[in-house]
Parts: C-alpha cells; sequence; structure tokens
C-alpha cells in the first residue's frame, strides 16, 4: 500500500477551508478578468476617439476681415 492510499477522510472544518480557498481562487479570477475586460474597454474607446476626430475641429476656418488699408512701406514718409 502506498502512503496516499492510507489517508483519512477530511474533517468538515477542513472541508470548509477547502471551499473558501476555492472560493477565493473563483473570486480572484473574477476580479483579474474584469479588470483586463476594463483596460480592454478603456483602449478601444480611446483608439476611437483618436480615429474619429470631434466635429469641432472639422470647421473650416473663416477669414477674418481686413482693418485697414496697408500701405506699402515705400510710401511712407519718414517725419
Amino acid at each position: 500500500m502506498r502512503l496516499f492510499e492510507l489517508e483519512k477522510p477530511k474533517s468538515v472544518e477542513q472541508l470548509k477551508l477547502d471551499q473558501l480557498r476555492a472560493n477565493r481562487e473563483k473570486a480572484t479570477n473574477a476580479v483579474r478578468q474584469e479588470r483586463e475586460l476594463q483596460q480592454t474597454q478603456h483602449a478601444q474607446q480611446a483608439l476611437k476617439k483618436l480615429q474619429k476626430p470631434k466635429s469641432s475641429t472639422l470647421k473650416t476656418i473663416k477669414p477674418t476681415k481686413p482693418v485697414g488699408i496697408i500701405k506699402a512701406i515705400s510710401a511712407i514718409k519718414p517725419a
């Protein structure tokens, strides 16, 4: 006979501890997956913003009105 064949059945307390450990591992994995999902979604949103510029940047620039008549430098007489 081998040593593991002589192993006694686990007690109620030990079964509870095993179940709590299993639950902890499941919760840890669920949190890890949720974080990865949120990071992926955040990265995808950032890519969408970079690929599609805002409509305000697509507006055409209106020409400005001239303030007055600009004279050539040679036409100005020194005082």
